[in-house]
């Protein structure tokens, strides 16, 4: 089934660190309750999610209630959850989940990009994506990892190869590009001196800069 990538929210892009979806335990279903406090915190520009997406991996921060502490709650940072947002028969949106298309881009018209809002929705506490933080039936934490700050990284590093390769390969269409460019430019000729050949266009000072 297709799924997509539901980390970006409206008001925070590159500081993932500061999502404010939460994922919250609830202890007494065994289930985490997936919700969107504000209109900050839609999921926004996600790929696949207007019109195909069936799943979305949704990156919130994860709160768990405090055990004996007058009914507190302890903030562990961000972690992905998978979250099924449309029916597998029918396609229909699922209830407490708001889509809607982000519209016409001025590129990459072909991906669907749109925003996710949840309304308290519900999934199974094995949803959670556990490779380092997992959650007991208790509601207990563990990780093999001492801080939120090293949980953190250790889960965008994946995105961190991704990233080079990205940077790496437009350079690359980029080289290709100006090698046409130039080209092109040193054998299309237009205008000149009268009664004189036509100069190349890469003569012209304005096609240089």
């Amino acid at each position: 089934y297709p799924g997509c990538f539901a980390m970006t929210e409206l008001h925070h892009g590159s500081n993932v660190q500061g999502l404010q979806t939460t994922a919250t335990f609830d202890p007494v279903t065994d289930e985490f309750v997936i919700n969107t406090p504000n209109d900050g915190a839609i999921k926004w520009w996600i790929g696949n999610a207007a019109v195909h997406g069936k799943f979305a991996t949704v990156f919130a921060r994860l709160i768990l209630p405090l055990q004996g502490m007058g009914g507190g709650s302890a903030d562990m940072g961000v972690h992905a959850s998978i979250v099924p947002i449309r029916n597998l028969k029918t396609h229909s949106v699922l209830p407490g989940i708001e889509i809607n298309d982000c519209g016409h881009k001025i590129g990459l018209n072909g991906v669907d990009n749109g925003a996710l809002r949840f309304h308290s929705v519900r999934i199974p506490r094995d949803n959670l994506l556990n490779r380092f933080g997992d959650v007991s039936r208790d509601g207990k934490y563990t990780s093999s990892l001492p801080t939120i700050n090293k949980r953190f990284a250790a889960t965008l590093g994946e995105l961190v190869g991704g990233r080079v390769g990205l940077a790496y390969s437009s350079v690359g269409v980029l080289k290709i590009a100006v090698t046409i460019a130039v080209r092109y430019s040193l054998l299309r000729q237009q205008f000149g001196p009268p009664k004189q050949p036509e100069v190349s266009i890469l003569d012209y000072q304005s096609q240089q800069h």
